[in-house]
Formats: C-alpha cells, structure tokens, sequence
C-alpha cells in the first residue's frame, strides 16, 4: 500500500527519545534507516524481552518503536563512520536526531556540515532544547512529566500520595508528535521553496504546553488542580468514578447525560435491581435540580453506584451505552485483542517475527484513511540486517570495501 510519506527517505539517529517519530514516518509509508551503534540502539536495551532472554533483536518495547525501519549499524565516533553519514545524509529527505545540544557539531554532523543538501529537513529533538540556560540540563521521560506540569495533576485522589507520572514514554511521545508535526509542515514548505530546514524540538516544551486545564485555571482564576483517581485533575475534589462491578471489575461512570428520555431509562434500570432509594422524589423531575443534585450532592451518585454494583461489567457497559450514557469499562490492555468491534474495523496487522516463529498482531494506527496508508509495514528490523544494502545501493560501495569497513570494527 502506498502511504502518505511515501517515496521519502528518513536517517534516523538511534535513541530511544527520537524513535517514535521514526516510526510514525515509516507506518505512513516512508523509508526510514535507523543509524545504531555497533553494539545497538539504547532503545535495543531497555526491555522487557521476548521469552526473558536480553538480545538486541528481542526487545518488545524496541519492535513497537521501530516497525518497518531498516538498520545499518555504523560506529559515527569513527571518521569512516562519520563519512558514511555524511553520505547518507546528502541523499536524504530528513534527519532526525536526538544527541545532546553540540554533539553533532563536534563531530562535523552539525546542520551546516548538512546544509549542502538544500532538500534536507534536519530534525532535532533534545531534552531542552538548542539554547537557553537549561540547554545541557539531561531529563529521563519521568522527569519531563514532572518539569512540564502533568505529573502534578496525575496520581490518585489521596493527597497524601505523591504525584504519579504515567508510563508509556509520554513526554517522548509528546516530542515526538510535535517533532512529526514540524516534519510534516516543513515537507509542504519546500513543495514551494524546494529547500529543507532546521527544526529544533524541545521535549520540555512540548510538555509544558499540553497540561491540560492546569494553566488556564491559574491564570483565570487562580486555582490549582486536584489530583484524582483515573480521572481528570479538577479545582474542585470529585468523588470517585472508578465504580465496582458485580462481577469484580470496574466502570468509569460519567454522568453527561440528564435529559429526561435518558434519565427514564436510568430510572427503570434502577428499579429493577432495587437500588432506586428516594429517586422516585418529585424534586429528581426537574433535569436543573438533576444536574446541580449530581454535581454538588451524593444521592444520584450513591444510586448510581449501587447500581453498577449490582450489574456485571458486560451488561453495565452495553446497557449504558444503549441509553447514551457515556460510562466505560475498564479494561486490561490484552482484552482488546479479542473484541469483536476491533475486529470488524480491521484495526489489528498480523506481523511475522521470525526471531520466536510466531506473528504477533500490532494496532493498524491511530486512524483508518485509505489516502494517508498509516498502518506499520514490517516488523523492527534486527541489528545491522540492512547495512549491507545501505552500503552497497545507497552508497555504492563495493563487496570489497564494505568487508573492509566490517573488519576494522566501522560497521557491522
């Protein structure tokens, strides 16, 4: 399938901060080479591993992050390794890269020593950024979610717990994105100029402006955020809404909905389980006193919770959903793999990994679109499979001198 970066060619720089938008590139069609380590990407590394066994080429975390890319590992702390980039680089479409602010300058990687490739987009993500006081600080992801303000409103609702920032590489992700998002616009850019650009990506800006609602409740109002249970921070402590089921799970129950065809539905499904209490009241008629009664009060969500403890999860969830009540199951993430509604939309790709003879299936993409084709291409490639190729019909070399550049230790 064609794609909607296709017919580009992307150098990515190995990292583990950088990969994901490597990844989104290559899902939407382009070709993207991953330039590692000799000894492999940090992202190789950091596990977990299929079967428990630590190998370059068995990482989980690394086959998610890397789908459909191909691998020439090259040591560029070496002159001929830093030449064969060069070289890379005078062919390619984009560079992306994630080496601390200089790194790449002092070795003569830098964006001019790049700049002869007027197509070029030269693609930086750092912790902080090119300049600025902070511009040699270091951070992990973690630290990024607690500098950029979405730690302070993730956690629980105790506030004696401390916050809690998510897992899953967020602040990356957020770098990320933004980073495929300047990708993306300067791409149309050179349509018309026909020359590429610098784009210098801060993870701790692009952390900073995605907290939510914390900033403009500070600056309008004064108010800071409460941390809350699976849920959103508020300026104002909510009860919970992680609700128990009858059959031991869980329901995130959002009451949107007061109009009154849902609330007769609501009603009945309460009578019928006997969990009603005092909702038969004249007063419960008015969809206002509803509204204010289920925000300020606890009658209709104590009724609600006894509700849903006496209905299994399934039955809870559909049933809802049929009234136009927007309350959600909470699942593991594993259950989704046998729902019949990703199945129906296509949404999971089967792909092989011949390293434990098995396929595994990955979601197709964020979203379903015939004319952008994002969905991954193949499985992460194994370490150094394609330097041979890379060298030999990208580069030109010959048989000769890429055994040359193996044995002295350049690539692998």
């Amino acid at each position: 399938m064609t794609g909607v970066y296709e017919g580009l060619t992307v150098i990515e720089l190995a990292d583990r901060r950088n990969q994901w938008a490597g990844k989104l590139l290559s899902d939407g069609g382009a070709r993207v080479i991953q330039v590692e380590p000799i000894a492999g990407s940090p992202g190789r590394w950091c596990g977990p591993f299929a079967d428990d066994k630590p190998d370059p080429d068995l990482c989980i975390d690394y086959w998610w992050n890397n789908t459909g890319k191909q691998s020439a590992a090259v040591d560029i702390a070496r002159p001929a390794g830093r030449d064969l980039l060069k070289q890379l680089l005078a062919k390619a479409d984009v560079f992306l890269e994630s080496k601390p602010p200089g790194t790449l300058g002092n070795l003569g990687l830098g964006y001019d020593a790049a700049a002869s490739n007027r197509n070029l987009i030269y693609a930086s993500l750092t912790d902080f950024g090119q300049d600025g006081p902070w511009r040699d600080y270091v951070a992990n992801d973690t630290a990024h979610l607690a500098l950029g303000g979405q730690m302070a409103s993730s956690g629980y609702s105790d506030p004696k717990e401390t916050p809690i920032g998510g897992k899953g590489h967020h602040a990356w992700h957020m770098g990320c994105a933004f980073m495929l998002h300047g990708i993306t616009a300067a791409l149309i850019e050179r349509m018309g100029s026909g020359e590429g650009q610098f784009i210098d990506v801060s993870i701790h800006d692009a952390c900073a402006i995605g907290t939510e609602a914390a900033v403009p409740q500070w600056m309008y109002y004064g108010s800071t955020m409460y941390r809350q249970t699976g849920m959103h921070a508020n300026p104002k402590r909510q009860p919970p809404l992680q609700l128990p089921t009858a059959d031991g799970r869980y329901m995130m129950a959002v009451m949107q909905n007061f109009g009154r065809p849902v609330w007769e539905k609501l009603i009945k499904w309460m009578d019928e389980k006997g969990v009603t209490g005092e909702l038969h009241d004249p007063k419960y008629q008015d969809e206002t006193f509803r509204m204010s009664e289920y925000r300020t009060g606890n009658v209709i969500r104590d009724a609600i919770a006894r509700l849903i403890a006496a209905s299994d999860g399934e039955e809870c969830f559909h049933r809802a959903q049929s009234y136009n009540i927007s309350w959600g199951l909470v699942h593991a993430a594993e259950e989704n793999y046998d729902i019949a509604h990703y199945k129906q939309r296509d949404y999971w790709r089967s792909i092989e990994h011949p390293q434990i003879g098995r396929a595994i299936p990955y979601p197709r993409g964020p979203f379903a679109c015939d004319e952008l084709g994002i969905e991954p291409r193949g499985r992460a490639p194994n370490l150094g499979e394609h330097t041979q190729h890379v060298l030999a019909h990208d580069l030109g070399l010959s048989a000769d001198a890429i055994m040359a550049l193996r044995t002295s230790g350049v690539v692998r």
